[in-house]
């Protein structure tokens, strides 16, 4: 099945139209929708990682920056480069980062993003948001310290404080792209960050959640041809 990307309307760091302020330590906002996108509940379209246009098959013989062990871009371990090659890049430059897509105040967020987002926000399931058939997080603007990084699953029980009135993004479990498959749509919810990982530099660290539980640990890594959907955040 074709994904075809969405032509989005750049936008700058003072425009809130596409964002929301979380109320982060960072200062950064965080996009509404997905690359790709027209809806917070809509899956967007999937990317490699390094990769600006979605494609129909992913897989190392159709990834931009070589395969496993021959590595021509974000490298840093000539056993996993082109001939050896190596260069110092651990995350993403602007040409490479399809966030960018928003306006040049945006970006994929790094690692530590995702980390911030789970350790200073209120999360809670929902099987149905805005009456939509999609399962996901809601991940609201913490309204006190004891609520920080709260992450309230499929099996807890939400405080009645909050509501879709208050601040907050939608993150929807779309699922992940390898060959020209959608094994896990529904299922989970696996968001690439701009982090390379940097001990094997054929990967690059995600944040993954279901039903159960939220993930954004740097030690989480996924092979850099896998086509994740993409969170954009703004920064200050």
């Amino acid at each position: 099945m074709a994904m075809l990307a969405t032509t989005f309307v750049a936008c700058t760091k003072n425009d809130d139209s596409n964002v929301v302020d979380l109320g982060l330590p960072s200062g950064i906002k965080w996009a509404k929708t997905n690359v790709g996108a027209a809806n917070p509940w809509d899956c967007g379209d999937y990317y490699a990682w390094g990769e600006t246009q979605a494609k129909t098959d992913y897989d190392w013989n159709t990834y931009k920056y070589g395969n496993s062990d021959k590595l021509t871009k974000y490298c840093n371990n000539a056993d996993s480069g082109n001939d050896g090659f190596t260069d110092a890049l651990v995350t993403l430059e602007s040409a490479d980062d399809v966030a960018t897509v928003l306006g040049a105040d945006y970006s994929m967020p790094t690692i530590a993003d995702w980390e911030e987002l789970c350790s200073q926000c209120y999360w809670v399931w929902t099987s149905k948001y805005e009456g939509q058939d999609i399962s996901g997080y809601i991940v609201y603007k913490a309204k006190s310290d004891a609520d920080k990084g709260v992450i309230v699953n499929a099996e807890g029980t939400p405080s009645k404080s909050y509501s879709l009135s208050d601040a907050h993004i939608f993150l929807p479990l779309v699922g992940s792209r390898f060959n020209s498959s959608l094994p896990k749509e529904g299922l989970s919810g696996i968001y690439w960050s701009s982090s390379l990982n940097e001990k094997s530099p054929n990967c690059a660290r995600y944040c993954y959640f279901d039903s159960g539980s939220v993930r954004p640990h740097p030690s989480w890594y996924y092979d850099r041809c896998n086509g994740f959907p993409v969170r954009p955040v703004c920064r200050p």
